[in-house]
């Protein structure tokens, strides 16, 4: 309970400075950070594979990516993101409070009880690495190459193209 207690705030600072940073790659990194958060606490609450999975997938793989594809993609965005921030926020506040009241409300119908050690069903860690990169191994590599796929065409796409800089003597 008291990791929960010490990493839930520090879960939720992290989320919110990924949703007020006016820059993008800052906005990126504090995602990051707060899905780094969320692997330590869940090796700090002894699910070890989970955790270990949210490093490898999520902070290794999807933040990294997101932080790449905003470095090659765009710059100087900030003064229209603070422009725009103050219209946004009612409309992401009303998006916002459904999921909330259906995240209390799941959470509120959910039992307290802590089920009893051996009735979790056992994963062999060695048998799920097996069916990972034998049966699984050419969809593993597909997704793979979908994602590389999809992030060299966003990358072109958000490209600009037919505008050159302006010299300031006027040729």
């Amino acid at each position: 309970m008291t990791p929960l207690l010490i990493l839930a705030p520090l879960i939720l600072l992290a989320a919110l400075g990924a949703v007020w940073m006016a820059r993008p790659v800052h906005a990126a990194l504090m995602l990051a950070l707060s899905l780094a958060l969320v692997a330590v606490l869940y090796l700090a609450l002894g699910a070890d594979f989970i955790g270990l999975v949210q490093f490898a997938v999520y902070v290794g793989a999807v933040a990294v990516l997101i932080v790449f594809s905003l470095l090659i993609t765009r710059r100087g965005d900030e003064a229209e993101e603070i422009q725009r921030r103050p219209k946004s926020l009612v409309t992401g506040l009303i998006c916002s409070l459904p999921v909330l009241a259906v995240l209390l409300y799941v959470v509120s119908q959910t039992q307290t009880g802590k089920p009893e050690r051996e009735t979790l069903p056992q994963l062999p860690l060695k048998e799920l690495g097996i069916t990972l990169f034998t049966t699984h191994a050419p969809a593993v590599l597909g997704i793979a190459v979908l994602l590389t796929a999809v992030m060299i065409g966003a990358a072109l796409f958000a490209r600009e193209t037919g505008k050159t800089p302006q010299n300031p003597d006027g040729k």
